[in-house]
């Protein structure tokens, strides 16, 4: 009997793809992450679906880092603790095949970090690092985000960077350095993280201490 009767038949599917970035509460090792934005992307479509949390950081954010956030300190205070989200970020996360991000040694470090922090299996898909690209791609010119946006006609929206907004760009980005041809849908309005809570009235004056936070898992 030949041997391609009855073979079973070989069943594939597209690739998965999360784009992904951070706002944090600074650049040094020791700095948290305050904001996660991340957008799937399969085959070379992006998804409807969309992860953006806030996060309690248990610090302070450094006036450079809160000028580009805009994530106000006594906000953060009421906010989740990274730990408390991490299995469920790490589970959402899991779905990609690879993940994409714009300075990936960066996001990288601190995701990784936090979830380490908390108790969480390490993320283990490869990187893509658009950053990388496009330096390889336009040698000698800035590989600034909002430079290589330019580049290929995409903008931000808004003033400040949106994990979800800059998710969203770099997802541009990355579609058009594998030579997609895939557009991203129109977005007219970015919402708040998901998880976002109410905040009391800031006191006057120069906040007071940070009180201690328990997990809740």
């Amino acid at each position: 009997m030949p041997d391609n009767i009855y073979k079973p038949a070989a069943h594939t599917r597209l690739r998965r793809i999360i784009v992904l970035d951070t706002e944090t509460t600074g650049l040094l090792p020791y700095d948290r992450i305050v904001t996660l934005g991340a957008m799937r992307i399969e085959g070379d479509e992006l998804q409807r679906q969309s992860l953006y949390l806030v996060f309690d950081p248990r610090k302070d954010s450094h006036p450079g880092a809160l000028a580009v956030h805009g994530y106000d300190d006594w906000m953060t205070r009421f906010q989740d603790l990274f730990a408390d989200l991490a299995p469920k970020i790490h589970r959402w996360l899991s779905w990609a095949d690879e993940l994409v991000m714009h300075n990936a040694e960066f996001d990288m470090r601190y995701v990784q970090r936090e979830l380490r922090k908390a108790d969480v299996e390490q993320l283990a898909q490869p990187t893509f690092c658009t950053m990388e690209r496009a330096r390889n791609v336009w040698r000698g010119e800035s590989a600034k985000l909002d430079h290589c946006l330019k580049r290929i006609g995409l903008s931000r929206r808004e003033r400040l960077h949106g994990a979800l907004e800059d998710a969203y760009l770099t997802a541009g980005l990355y579609l058009h350095q594998i030579g997609s041809s895939g557009r991203l849908p129109p977005v007219n309005d970015w919402p708040n993280p998901k998880n976002l809570r109410a905040v009391p009235p800031r006191p006057a004056g120069v906040l007071p201490r940070r009180t201690p936070k328990r997990r809740s898992v």
